[in-house]
């Protein structure tokens, strides 16, 4: 896709090198591989400029990213600072199996962002966020629970990343294999790799003639469905 056609996106640190044709900076598309992924890592310097990644859930509103974490953990008061992150995400769609070791490889869709970490604080804003993350692991959830506790909202701190410089990269198809290698007699493919959700398992205290609620359920068809 065009990367012209999205300027805001695009910087030299998001612009691909190697590989140009596989990147993009196209927002539907860097859009698409955020909302399906289901958690992403976080690239940040702790207060004494040591590197660290975190994996953790996210949730996007528009073209802002949200995370959330408690306000007694250390990354958490680090990024309500503000300061610089980069943020990666990752979908394996395939194994790609070579004639060669050397040419194996595999399908994926990628998304880095970089951005400067932001503490929520506005009330509504923190509403939507909180809402954004729950429903997007478990849609519709928000609305058969019981709304958070002003204690509870006290313990949590949510930060945003906006996706104002970010691009994607995709690897589609079958594997580049050497042309001398197409004469042998070494298997060559992709080998679909998925990710599937099971049966709900009911919490051993739960009350009897509690059915799996519509949000559980949803779970099962979206993620059992997602391309």
């Amino acid at each position: 896709m065009d990367p012209e056609a999205s300027p805001e996106l695009s910087s030299e640190r998001t612009r691909l090198h190697r590989e140009p044709e596989r990147g993009s900076h196209d927002p539907e598309e860097i859009r698409s591989i955020i909302d399906a992924a289901p958690i992403c890592h976080l690239g940040l310097t702790d207060s004494d400029g040591r590197p660290l990644v975190i994996p953790t859930i996210h949730a996007r509103v528009g073209d802002v990213l949200y995370i959330h974490g408690s306000v007694a953990s250390r990354t958490i008061r680090r990024l309500a600072e503000g300061i610089d992150v980069c943020c990666t995400i990752t979908l394996v769609d395939g194994i790609v199996v070579a004639r060669s070791a050397f040419w194996s490889s595999m399908n994926y869709r990628s998304v880095m962002v970089f951005g400067r970490s932001r503490l929520v604080e506005d009330s509504d804003e923190l509403a939507l966020a909180l809402a954004a993350i729950v429903d997007r692991m478990i849609p519709g959830r928000t609305a058969e629970v019981r709304e958070s506790t002003d204690l509870e909202l006290r313990a949590t701190r949510v930060i945003a990343i906006p996706l104002d410089e970010a691009s994607a990269k995709v690897r589609t198809g079958d594997p580049n294999d050497d042309p001398a290698d197409l004469a042998g007699n070494a298997w060559a493919g992709v080998v679909p790799f998925t990710q599937l959700v099971g049966v709900p398992i009911p919490a051993e205290n739960l009350s009897a003639g509690i059915d799996v609620p519509p949000s559980v359920q949803r779970i099962i068809g979206y993620r059992n469905n997602e391309g």
